[in-house]
């Protein structure tokens, strides 16, 4: 800055202080003690600013979390209702189609279990069929 835009002021500190300076001063590279102590005072101002403003803006903040928590829950809850309604029509359409014994169903139950565990819940229909194929070989 041009000498026009500062103001000389008196200041005074402890040695300890001066000496804490000092190292700072080396440490971050700052060009002069005037540099680091208008540095500082700047950091300080925008510091008291911010904790002033902070409760207004955790307000507003956790307010914006929530509504888009809720509206993510409620788009989660959508999809569930629609893949359980899926699943109903399919699971009907197999016991209407089809007849197992209740331990043929229990092992494909734990079948079933044990492939959504391995695959993370990615489980493909063709992935199936290609398993059965080469199971019967």
């Amino acid at each position: 800055m041009d000498l026009e835009y500062k103001q000389r002021i008196s200041l005074y500190l402890d040695k300890e202080t001066v000496e804490k300076m000092d190292g700072a001063i080396k440490k971050y590279d700052y060009r002069s003690r005037n540099d680091f102590v208008s540095s500082a005072v700047d950091n300080l101002i925008a510091d008291k600013l911010l904790g002033e403003n902070d409760t207004v803006i955790s307000d507003k903040l956790s307010r914006a979390i929530a509504q888009m928590s809720e509206k993510q829950t409620l788009q989660i809850a959508k999809s569930m209702f629609r893949y359980a309604v899926e699943m109903e029509l399919i699971m009907r359409m197999f016991s209407e189609a089809l007849d197992f014994t209740p331990a043929e169903l229990e092992e494909m139950r734990k079948e079933a279990v044990r492939n959504v565990r391995r695959t993370r819940g990615k489980v493909r229909l063709d992935d199936l069929f290609k398993r059965r194929d080469t199971q019967s070989l």
